[in-house]
């Protein structure tokens, strides 16, 4: 049986997939919608703001999701360490920064206005390993099968 911290961090990683699944609805709408290109600029809230307006509420929708994600992994990072389950921390370090690099990727994919085909593929390639060691760390956190004699 699971205890329940474990309990809590099971059902947070099962909601962080479902949101990846939707982030991943909502990142193929802004590729398909071929975002403006607009000139690069530097590090500011507003004009990354303004970027992401100009590329439609879809756009923005997905970075707010995005930041959420990077929240909601923060968590699960604690989670994972207090659990003193050695896989659950190491899929819960990798997972947390799988989720900050595709974050990163966005972020330099909108500060580049939306040309660098690079950022995006970090974005896309972080996103793939954030999906797939959320998903051992949910196979590590699962609850035993109780014992018969």
């Amino acid at each position: 049986m699971l205890t329940s911290p474990l309990k809590s961090l099971r059902v947070l990683v099962i909601v962080i997939l479902v949101l990846l699944v939707v982030q991943y609805e909502f990142g193929m709408a802004v590729n398909i919608a071929n975002p403006p290109s607009i000139a690069p600029f530097g590090f500011s809230i507003p004009k990354i703001s303004d970027a992401l307006h100009q590329a439609g509420s879809v756009a923005l929708i997905h970075a707010i999701l995005g930041a959420w994600l990077v929240i909601l992994s923060a968590i699960t990072l604690i989670l994972s360490f207090r659990s003193k389950i050695r896989s659950v921390q190491i899929y819960g370090a990798l997972s947390f920064l799988t989720i900050v690099f595709a974050a990163g990727g966005g972020l330099f994919f909108v500060l580049s206005g939306f040309q660098n085909d690079n950022a995006s593929h970090t974005m896309a390639t972080n996103f793939i390993l954030s999906f797939a060691l959320f998903f051992l760390e949910l196979y590590a956190i699962k609850p035993e099968k109780p014992k018969t004699n």
